[in-house]
């Protein structure tokens, strides 16, 4: 811990040296506004990682992304000391994210939490290089891409010839599983079409579209349902918001309230015992029946309710329970990211991420009139996104690239809040 803020204080140092260096004559990218950018190019340089070892979270990934992590608080740190303790937490777990001694741990929502403070108040300037850079984790994940089982999204393509044509393998990135992969080509998907929406440049704008559409297509390519579904739903409902947002603004909280209604609603339409959404498929009703393996386990915790039953004990016992048709080994995590921290970490660590995630959409609409309101648009669509991907999908589980990239989008809610753009 030591060695770790005494690192800190020595970037701290040349963070606050850089912009006098700059102002000398010496080339602006090491300047300390500038320096952020290139920090932000090591989120999809991590993949990188996989050329080195072959696991959903690879050492060579998971020490990138600490260094991207460990680069942005350090910046931070001329005005707000106290990142130094959290550049000493992220020493701390890094050896725990490369070495998990079971599929949920501390970690999960720990690296939540420090890439959501890496991009806490950054400027809008910051944010569009930033975006950039996340989109860029499209093209760098392509070398990587691998065939695994059938590709269900095949069916939905009414043309048959068509659906000969193309591979009917479907599509992840190495070996993060299939889920995951989709949910990150679905996220930056949006992340595309909202810098195609609001960039001023037209070639800028232009490239945007073809990486957000290649990014969709990888989606598609990964069969899962909720990838290819879900960011087009969310940027429906995101653009609905931005054609009446003075009154989606002023309305904020109330209409935060309806989301979260309507996601609980949505969740036990979806997994209530003989639920008419999820009968007739095999998946869909195994999801069912872990999910409401993790309640009954959950609520039946007694004292433990507050605090969770631990980590993989609720998960191991529903594994034993719940079983897809043709595999031995049963369903290993709840498939609900809420349900998941409800069983592992308890009723008080569900409540404050309900609770944070309110926060943040509530903001996130609001900035629908703060200058530069595009930023807020997309930041509105990925938090949909997510939040929709989270009641079919433990999404915070174990694979770090899905872990920084969903906290870091998350803190596009605490922009600065500059002068506004339209009345509500």
């Amino acid at each position: 811990m030591s060695f770790s803020v005494i690192t800190a204080e020595r970037l701290a140092q040349f963070c606050q040296a850089a912009p006098r260096v700059g102002a000398a004559g010496v080339p602006g990218w090491i300047q300390r506004r500038s320096l952020g950018a290139w920090i932000d190019a090591l989120l999809p340089l991590s993949l990188l990682g996989l050329m080195w070892e072959r696991s959903g979270n690879p050492a060579g990934m998971v020490w990138i992304l600490a260094l991207w992590c460990a680069g942005k608080l350090a910046l931070r740190l001329p005005a707000q000391p106290v990142y130094a303790l959290l550049i000493g937490i992220l020493a701390v777990c890094v050896s725990a994210i490369i070495h998990p001694l079971s599929v949920s741990a501390p970690t999960d929502l720990i690296l939540v939490l420090l890439a959501f403070a890496a991009g806490l108040q950054q400027s809008n300037r910051q944010w569009q290089i930033g975006l950039w850079c996340v989109l860029g984790t499209v093209l760098v994940a392509l070398p990587f891409v691998e065939l695994d089982r059938f590709n269900g999204n095949l069916g939905l393509i009414p043309w048959q010839g068509l659906r000969d044509a193309l591979p009917q393998a479907a599509v992840r990135i190495q070996k993060i599983t299939i889920n995951r992969s989709g949910y990150l080509f679905g996220l930056l998907a949006l992340v595309g079409y909202g810098l195609f929406r609001f960039e001023s440049h037209p070639w800028k704008s232009r490239v945007a579209a073809g990486v957000g559409g290649l990014s969709l297509v990888l989606a598609f390519g990964t069969g899962s349902r909720a990838a290819l579904a879900f960011p087009v739903v969310a940027a429906l409902i995101t653009e609905l918001c931005w054609r009446y947002r003075g009154w989606v603004a002023y309305r904020a909280r109330p209409l935060t309230v309806g989301v979260l209604s309507l996601a609980v609603v949505f969740n036990l339409l979806l997994y209530a015992p003989s639920s008419p959404i999820s009968s007739g498929d095999a998946s869909d009703e195994g999801r069912a029946r872990v999910a409401q393996c993790f309640v009954v386990k959950a609520l039946r915790g007694g004292a433990d309710l507050a605090t969770g039953r631990g980590y993989d004990r609720v998960s191991d016992r529903c594994a034993q329970k719940v079983f897809l048709p043709g595999y031995t080994k049963g369903i290993p995590h709840a498939h609900n990211a809420f349900l998941q921290v409800l069983a592992d970490q308890g009723l008080v660590t569900l409540g404050l991420m309900v609770v944070g995630l309110a926060l943040v959409l509530q903001r996130l609409m609001e900035g629908l009139v703060w200058n530069q309101p595009g930023l807020s648009w997309l930041g509105l669509a990925c938090t949909l996104f997510m939040l929709a991907s989270a009641l079919v999908e433990s999404t915070l589980l174990k694979t770090s690239l899905q872990q920084v990239m969903t906290g870091y989008l998350l803190s596009i809610a605490w922009r600065p809040r500059e002068s506004h753009s339209i009345g509500p």
